[in-house]
Order: C-alpha cells, then sequence, then structure tokens
C-alpha cells in the first residue's frame, strides 16, 4: 500500500518510521540519587534507551520508568559500563515473537546511591 502526497509515492512502511529522541540529563546530588522526568509526553513505539555515561566514573545504575498509566520499569543499566544502547521489546505470548512497547507516557530515570554529584544522559529511542 502507498500513500500518494503531492504527487509524490511514498511507500506506508515509511510513514512515521523516522526515530524521534527525547533527551534526559541526569546530575546526581550529593548522596549520588537522582529522580528526573522528561519534560514531553512521548507517543509512540520505544525502540530502545541509549545511555551516555557522561562524567560517572564508579557504579552508578540508572532505572528507566514509565509514568503513567503505571510505574512500570523499562530497563535498568550500570552508567559505568560505557555508553551502551539497549533495545527495548514487549515479548508476545501470541507468536513467541518480539514486538515493541506502546509509549504514551512521560519518562522516570532515578538512581539511588550512586556516584555524588556527576552528570549523564539518557536518549529515549521512539517513533
Amino acid at each position: 500500500m502507498s500513500l500518494y502526497t503531492n504527487s509524490v509515492n511514498v511507500p506506508q512502511s515509511q510513514i512515521n518510521y523516522h526515530p524521534r529522541f527525547e533527551l534526559i540529563t541526569v546530575t546526581t546530588d550529593t548522596s549520588g540519587n537522582a529522580s528526573v522526568t522528561s519534560d514531553n509526553t512521548l507517543f509512540g513505539e520505544l525502540l530502545g534507551i541509549y545511555y551516555d555515561n557522561g562524567t560517572i566514573t564508579t557504579s552508578t545504575t540508572a532505572v528507566i520508568s514509565l509514568v503513567t498509566p503505571i510505574a512500570l520499569t523499562l530497563d535498568t543499566y550500570d552508567i559505568n559500563n560505557n555508553d551502551a544502547y539497549h533495545p527495548i521489546f514487549v515479548d508476545n505470548v501470541d507468536n513467541d515473537d518480539h514486538s515493541r512497547y506502546p509509549l504514551t507516557s512521560k519518562i522516570t530515570v532515578t538512581v539511588t546511591g550512586g556516584q555524588a554529584s556527576k552528570t549523564f544522559y539518557v536518549y529515549v529511542v521512539y517513533r
């Protein structure tokens, strides 16, 4: 199936395919704790989470969660293990396949007992 727009043939598979990114900057306090929520509510399919370790140099685990409709943990990662991309899938019990996670929420990044007074970055990749 194709969509015709201004006399240009655009395949249906390419509509809304290009990924978008939401950057969440996280700075831990003097106790090594942080809780930061994305500025925007994200709509679409969650493709993955990219972690940029910034100034982190010792064990600091980030917990990525949805805010609504329920507080659901999507991923955890020790930022000190270098920059990394984690694709996010949902197991589909009907056909033992993986599918993308539907997203209609803000995202919260939480750190408890990590490295004090450091900054790292979380990119939420979605389409």
